[in-house]
């Protein structure tokens, strides 16, 4: 798995590509822009992108996703019952962006996004992921495991919130 340097100004355009392409398919979703392209650090370069919508909508949000190209890469039920599926965006043989969609109102929306606004905030803590995700990035390729294998960092970052 490789990290690159942040490419802060890339990344805001690739968000506002998918934003835009997000919300002509899906025009009452939330969007926002979440994981490390969101920061300004090293990160994989992938843009990652929190769509929420309700939950009574989120197989017709996941359908209108797939109708546009992304393929979906994954779902799971979270502890609150909550339903999270990822799609991926493919250019050139490589995963550009990762759509989450999710509960607008849930605890999955209001963790990523709480994750996101505290590591904005703290600097000491943004770098500490980033020493995390580069000791990561470094002895996995497995997308699944370098995601479990940051779970006890952003447990303790979200108790920061404040």
């Amino acid at each position: 798995m490789e990290l690159v340097d942040a490419d802060v100004t890339g990344w805001a355009a690739r968000f506002a590509l998918e934003a835009a392409v997000v919300g002509r398919v899906l025009p009452r979703a939330a969007v926002e822009h979440i994981g490390s392209t969101a920061l300004g650090i090293r990160a994989k370069d992938v843009v990652d992108v929190l769509v929420g919508t309700p939950q009574a909508e989120h197989d017709e949000a996941v359908a209108r996703l797939v109708a546009i190209g992304m393929v979906v890469d994954g779902e799971r039920t979270t502890g609150e019952g909550e339903r999270h599926t990822w799609l991926a965006r493919w250019e050139g043989g490589r995963r550009v962006t990762v759509v989450h969609v999710v509960d607008a109102e849930g605890g999955e929306w209001v963790r990523r996004t709480t994750f996101r606004d505290v590591l904005r905030r703290d600097e000491a803590l943004q770098a500490e992921y980033v020493r995390l995700k580069s000791q990561l990035a470094a002895t996995t390729d497995d997308w699944t495991e370098y995601t479990a294998r940051k779970a006890a960092f952003v447990r303790r970052a979200l108790q920061r919130r404040g």
